[in-house]
C-alpha cells in the first residue's frame, strides 16, 4: 500500500493534495481556494515528476488502495524557496515535513501514522500548520513536536491565513 511515487504519479499527487488540503481547511481559507491552487498544476506536476524521478532528494511516500491515491507524505530539505523568499530563515532545521495528507475514510487507520514512521528519518524536523487545525496540532505534538511562538500569514490563495511552525528537535 505505501510505495515511492514515480514520476507518473505526479498528477495524481497535485490532484490529491488540492483535494485533501480544501476539504482540510474548508471555511478557513477562501471559498475558491481549490481553484487557486489548481492555477498552479502546469509548474508543480512537472517539478514533482521531476522529483520523483530522482529518488533521494527528498523521502516521499503514497499510499494506495485499488490503484487511488488515499494518502501523501514528504520530508524536504529546508528551508523552501518561499521561506528563503519571505526571509523566514533561518529554518528551525534542516528537515521540512511538507506534506502528509490522509483521505477522510483513512483518518484513525493508522495510515498517517505509517505513512509518518516511514517517511521520518528521525532527524530534526519541522512542519508549517496553520493555526486553527487542532487536530493535526494534537497528531504531531504525540510525535515529540512542539509549536513554536511565531506567527506568518500564508499568501494570497490561503487567504492570508495565520499558520506557524512546529519543531521536533529529537526523535523519540
Amino acid at each position: 500500500m505505501l510505495t515511492t511515487p514515480k514520476p507518473a504519479d505526479a498528477a495524481a499527487w497535485f490532484d490529491f493534495l488540492v483535494a485533501q488540503q480544501a476539504a482540510t481547511y474548508a471555511g478557513t481559507v477562501p471559498e475558491d481556494f481549490a481553484d487557486r491552487q489548481r492555477t498552479y498544476r502546469d509548474t508543480w506536476v512537472p517539478e514533482l515528476e521531476e522529483r520523483f524521478a530522482q529518488p533521494g532528494t527528498s523521502r516521499a511516500l503514497v499510499a494506495k488502495v485499488k490503484g487511488e491515491i488515499v494518502g501523501i507524505a514528504s520530508i524536504t530539505d529546508a528551508p523552501a524557496s518561499w521561506e528563503l523568499e519571505y526571509g523566514l530563515v533561518p529554518a528551525p532545521a534542516t528537515r521540512q515535513l511538507d506534506r502528509l495528507y490522509v483521505a477522510p475514510e483513512f483518518h484513525g487507520t493508522g495510515l498517517a501514522d505509517a505513512l509518518f514512521a516511514n517517511v521520518d528519518d528521525g532527524r530534526p524536523t519541522y512542519l508549517w500548520l496553520i493555526n486553527d487545525n487542532e487536530r493535526a496540532r494534537r497528531f504531531y505534538a504525540r510525535r515529540g513536536f512542539t509549536d513554536l511562538a511565531e506567527t506568518f500569514s500564508a499568501g494570497p490563495s490561503w487567504g492570508g491565513v495565520d499558520m506557524h511552525r512546529m519543531l521536533r528537535a529529537m526523535a523519540r
